[in-house]
């Protein structure tokens, strides 16, 4: 019976090591830092999941009145809390956790489904950071989000099509809807290079990640309308959530 005793103990061993195996390496949930079997633990998971709006489009904001706006969630709490952790605390993935949630909606929403029959060609453009903050961040949260959507839904990424020219100040800086429009005053433009037949043809979908007065959003919409590029719609993680007056 030795060599039964033997091979026991060697698998206990061994099932051991797998535990201490699994143990080092399991990664932490940046919200919590309890072990996460994905990227977010099950419990940050479902607070985030807790701040999804009732309403994937937004019919009583649109960009205009021919451009929808998509907003995933509602700009508080746990949700809030992710977003502010991706981009200051340098947890990118986060934004593909949020992303899946985004396609999921994307797909099931009878709104969108009304939105691709009127636009073909559909093309995702991610607003984009100007090299000096994407050189101090590492990252653009806007393009991680939209990367991670077009794989899920198979639309094309194309970060490529617009450039932000002028190091603005964050918006939340500014004191008055004039000093907003100013900061974000010829902020972009579309690479020469860029341009064509091909990319006039398409329909534009911007993405990012919060929506407050919607100047970023208009600026970049201006300046795509230069290259004759439509935009057909914006979808954003998530917007406040305003008190009707």
């Amino acid at each position: 019976m030795n060599w039964f005793t033997s091979i026991s103990k060697g698998l206990r061993i061994d099932r051991l090591a797998n535990v201490v195996t699994d143990s080092l390496w399991q990664a932490n949930c940046p919200l919590c830092q309890r072990p996460a079997d994905r990227i977010l633990c099950k419990d940050c998971d479902r607070q985030i999941t807790a701040y999804q709006s009732p309403e994937f489009l937004q019919k009583d904001h649109p960009i205009t009145p021919k451009i929808p706006l998509y907003s995933w969630g509602i700009y508080d709490g746990t949700l809030k809390r992710g977003i502010a952790a991706c981009k200051y605390e340098n947890h990118p993935e986060i934004m593909e956790v949020i992303a899946e949630k985004i396609a999921e909606r994307w797909k099931r929403s009878p709104d969108v489904q009304e939105l691709t029959q009127k636009c073909k060609k559909l093309a995702v453009i991610p607003i984009p950071l100007h090299d000096s903050k994407l050189k101090s961040r590492g990252f653009n949260q806007a393009e991680i989000l939209a990367r991670r959507f077009c794989d899920l839904t198979a639309i094309q990424c194309a970060p490529q099509l617009l450039q932000r020219v002028k190091d603005t100040k964050a918006q939340m800086q500014t004191k008055s809807i004039q000093e907003r429009e100013q900061n974000l005053s010829k902020a972009f433009k579309v690479p020469s290079v860029q341009v064509s037949q091909q990319t006039n043809s398409r329909s534009i979908i911007l993405f990012d990640d919060i929506y407050t007065t919607g100047a970023t959003i208009r600026e970049a919409i201006a300046t795509l309308a230069t290259s004759k590029m439509t935009v057909c719609g914006v979808i954003v993680i998530a917007r406040p959530q305003f008190k009707s007056q």
